[in-house]
């Protein structure tokens, strides 16, 4: 059963401020359970405790409302550049080719082509808010050297785009006063978009060279009478647990971000009993959540059931359970995320539910850039993230986190629920061959390179994927894919061997191919788009990991003293040792390190590596204040939590030490809510988990595909909506659940990945 909780008379006050989500959850009433501590077997009971009732609460506080004051005749936006600065205006072009600049005290926009949309050209400002039931009246003076339309806009900042207020207006060399009076009748957005679309327009297609110049541009308030208050983010609740909950014989912590707080008990919810009492760690302060944090331990309790911890000033946790099997469900879920984003082939409602839906993107691509009409089937693969690009990159770093999976912890289930299953094959197998052989599509067969990837010119609009119907481009060969997909097509060699020799022998001989390529290319560059390819761009400049990995992998899966060489000469280069899409030196040196019948001295080295920036993050998380591996939260600061308790579950394959287990359960902790926000990080789990992800499917439908891991904090508040609601707030805190927050609320295969390989490795 999906565990979306329903939120207990505990926090009622915080309830009042997040959105909760409420259905039915399992309780579990037994009081005893058998647990197993080495070879021996000991039975647990849920003691109850004298309580001293001194159990003072208070309530929490209210959302930040510091920006969004509304007064009427202030200024929303109120800009005139005499000062000869744009104050924030800037560009986005759809084939656009224009630049902006504050001359003369105004904006002058100079266009040497209009693009082929109306937002080809686009001036555009963010950084203010407004609230529905307020007047508001929108003023600025434009004029163009020819004659020519355009379109003002104020707009949703996301999603469809859609206009709050807006207006066509013809144009010329004289100056046009816009005065435009009008109510704001939508929800409140803290986060809008004011637009100048300056690009293609019927009946003005060829009006060639010009400059638009744009000044004294206001939104003010003419009647807040009416206006709604605008919140900013919800604060978190202060007592935070894994929301999922514990093994019984795992460690279990509770966080309070509360210097007041000295004591906490935890309750039996279905008794109402108080089982366990406890006293938090001494404070202290920690600058990424922005104040004191104690921490407490309630391992002893071991008995299955339902809990809840109250903690004394500050309240209530959200509800978890302690017992066996509580990450079944949610585990499947965040497998079959890997499935729901498929390309190219029909889901199935029995697997998908409302997610299903017939094959999308079935179109052949062209290569950017040729012009002989030549077209390629390179249908298939997983969807990437929110969009629907396909990217080889980080789907090599997916297809490689499922192999560990499979290898590191033998996980061969054959029952996930996606169509394979049953097949005699290892689900995850399945899984990661149905992007391999997407990958294949994208090898050029006359040079052996890999195309970068395959998407339209533009990101689609909120649309499902059967909807996006515009051409498909392949984007130049690059060498990172071709790196990355040597790698992961040499492994495939190996892993596949005993299910489908035929298909190993394909994917080996596409490696060698891929190589020489690589080889004949040492001087390739990091990839760049083209100007007219405006979707995800994968850079990396950074390409010994990529070299390492591949040569590694190719002499792992052959023996072959040509590829040893390679890799001896690549493993002593400076290269980057994570395991990430771009740094991915971590995946060489740890499948080398824990092969055997390899070169002794070559193994050697890797594990020694390898095992040094193990100690690094495990250091980290031991001196940290709440247990993880980093002090700040870059985009996707959840791939780097999932991927250090990654790391520390491999380094525990190679080195005997507890820590690595306990300290890569903490990564896990914080993923599922023992974290500065209190979120469960994955869609569809939790008392409190992400309901507005920047997910087409999930927009589409109005509803989100569980079992996704979103992104998370992220210090550097790189959306308009992140910046205008999350100013000021510490790293740990900066996030927010909102479609239009791409940096905090996206989601990506390659987030889920070493998630799935973590709770495989803690199942």
């Amino acid at each position: 059963m999906r565990k979306m909780k329903k939120a207990a008379a505990y926090v009622m006050a915080a309830a009042m401020m997040f959105s909760m989500i409420g259905c039915g959850k399992k309780n579990e009433e037994a009081t005893s359970a058998t647990t197993a501590t080495g070879s021996d077997a000991q039975t647990t009971q849920a003691a109850v405790i004298e309580d001293d009732g001194d159990w003072v609460t208070t309530e929490a506080a209210l959302p930040d409302t510091r920006r969004f004051t509304i007064e009427e005749g202030s200024d929303a936006i109120g800009i005139n550049f005499d000062d000869n600065d744009l104050h924030g205006f800037t560009t986005f072009a759809e084939g656009g080719v224009f630049d902006i600049e504050a001359k003369g005290g105004a904006c002058e926009v100079n266009i040497s082509g209009i693009g082929t949309a109306e937002h080809g050209c686009q001036v555009y400002f963010d950084g203010f808010a407004m609230a529905n039931g307020c007047k508001y009246r929108m003023c600025f003076d434009i004029t163009s050297s020819v004659e020519r339309m355009f379109e003002w806009r104020i707009q949703l900042n996301g999603g469809d785009y859609h206009a709050y207020a807006s207006d066509r207006v013809n144009i010329g060399p004289e100056t046009v006063s816009v005065d435009y009076e009008f109510t704001m009748e939508e929800t409140s957005d803290p986060a809008p978009r004011l637009a100048f679309n300056l690009g293609k327009y019927e009946g003005f297609e060829d009006i060639g060279a010009h400059t638009v110049t744009i000044d004294n541009v206001s939104l003010f308030v003419v009647d807040g009478s009416n206006a709604e208050v605008i919140k900013g983010c919800p604060v978190p609740i202060q007592v935070k647990v894994n929301q999922i909950g514990y093994k019984p014989d795992d460690v279990k912590s509770v966080l309070v971000t509360s210097p007041d707080d000295e004591k906490f008990k935890v309750v039996n919810v279905s008794t109402n009993e108080t089982v366990y009492i406890g006293t938090y760690s001494a404070a202290a302060f920690d600058p990424a959540m922005g104040t004191s944090v104690r921490i407490g331990d309630f391992s002893e309790v071991t008995a299955p059931g339902t809990y809840q911890i109250i903690s004394s000033p500050s309240g209530a946790s959200y509800e978890f359970d302690i017992g066996d099997g509580l990450y079944d469900d949610i585990y499947k879920d965040v497998v079959l995320m890997l499935y729901n984003q498929r390309c190219g082939t029909k889901l199935e409602a029995s697997v998908s539910g409302d997610f299903a839906h017939d094959a999308c993107h079935t179109q052949e691509a062209t290569v950017y850039g040729d012009t002989s009409g030549k077209t390629y089937d390179v249908s298939g693969g997983w969807h990437d993230a929110g969009d629907y690009g396909r990217y080889v990159v980080p789907g090599a770093k997916t297809v490689e986190d499922l192999f560990l999976a499979y290898e590191d912890f033998d996980y061969t289930a054959d029952d996930i629920g996606i169509p394979e299953s049953g097949n005699g094959v290892p689900d995850l197998l399945d899984e990661a061959r149905y992007e391999l052989e997407w990958m294949l599509k994208m090898q050029d067969e006359a040079t052996g390179g890999v195309y970068h990837k395959v998407t339209g010119l533009t990101f689609p609009g909120m649309v499902l994927a059967t909807e996006e119907t515009e051409d498909m481009v392949l984007a130049p060969i690059s060498y990172a894919a071709t790196a990355d997909f040597v790698a992961v097509m040499a492994k495939a060699s190996v892993n596949y061997a005993q299910y489908d020799q035929a298909f190993a022998d394909t994917c080996l001989a596409a490696a060698k191919k891929g190589y020489d390529f690589m080889k004949a290319n040492p001087d390739m560059g990091g990839f760049k788009n083209p100007d007219e390819i405006l979707t995800g761009e994968y850079p990396d400049v950074g390409l010994t990991d990529e070299t390492f990995w591949a040569a590694a992998e190719l002499y792992l899966a052959t023996l072959d003293d040509g590829y040893l060489a390679d890799t001896k000469e690549a493993i002593d280069t400076k290269y980057n040792t994570g395991l990430g899409w771009a740094g991915i030196g971590g995946y060489a040196l740890y499948d080398l390190a824990k092969a055997e019948g390899i070169d002794s001295g070559l193994q050697s080295n890797a594990k020694e590596k390898f095992l040094a920036v193990a100690h690094k993050k495990l250091s980290s998380c031991q001196t940290s204040h709440i247990f993880i591996g980093i002090e700040t939260y870059p985009w996707g600061s959840n791939m780097v939590v999932a991927g250090d308790g990654m790391y520390l579950l491999m380094a525990s394959k190679l080195e005997d030490d507890p820590a690595y287990l306990e300290y890569a359960q903490k990564q896990r902790d914080y993923i599922f809510g023992f974290n500065g926000t209190g979120y469960c990080y994955v869609t569809g789990y939790g008392d409190l988990s992400p309901q507005d992800t920047h997910h087409r499917p999930s927009q589409a439908l109005g509803k989100t595909m569980p079992g996704m891991l979103v992104g998370g904090a992220d210090e550097n508040l790189e959306d308009p909506y992140a910046s205008a609601v999350l100013y000021g707030k510490p790293g740990a805190l900066a996030y927010v659940d909102n479609s239009q927050s791409f940096s905090c609320n996206e989601i990506t295969i390659y987030w889920n990945s070493p998630l799935i390989y973590l709770m495989t490795g803690l199942q």
